[in-house]
């Protein structure tokens, strides 16, 4: 039983398409998981080589302001696993990261909705950027 935080490797790849499926809600293929791993990190925490939390830190350079950051995304815990400091591993994991690649921040969206993640990230001293998200759909 293993409940330490890691990076996905590509023999785990199906489990985690299993756990995006059931968290998320998302289909995703494996070419697609696999050309996200090569310029990102996935962080993953398994309970008897099942994934139980995860999120995914993608590397940013903001240009203007010379800034190096994470963006973290697809941050998540099974619902059964919830409440059990699964989410908080991961951003212990990610912040010994950002010291070890002189991260300058971290930034995330989360949709409103989403109450438990909104206190999870207020506890973890995260400020709302104030902005408005634009999107536009092609397919």
């Amino acid at each position: 039983m293993n409940k330490e935080v890691e990076f996905l490797k590509k023999n785990d790849v199906e489990k985690y398409i299993e756990f995006i499926k059931e968290v998320f809600g998302n289909e995703v293929n494996k070419e697609s998981i696999l050309k996200l791993l090569e310029n990102n990190k996935i962080l993953i925490i398994k309970i008897d080589e099942k994934i139980v939390a995860s999120a995914t830190l993608e590397e940013r350079f903001e240009y203007i302001k010379n800034k190096k950051y994470y963006f973290i995304s697809y941050l998540g815990v099974m619902k059964e696993y919830r409440r059990e400091g699964y989410a908080s591993k991961i951003f212990d994991k990610i912040e010994e990261l950002v010291k070890e690649n002189k991260i300058d921040y971290l930034e995330l969206v989360s949709g409103n909705q989403r109450r438990g993640a909104y206190y999870f990230y207020k506890e973890k001293e995260f400020k709302i950027k104030d902005t408005t998200v634009f999107v536009k759909f092609y397919n």
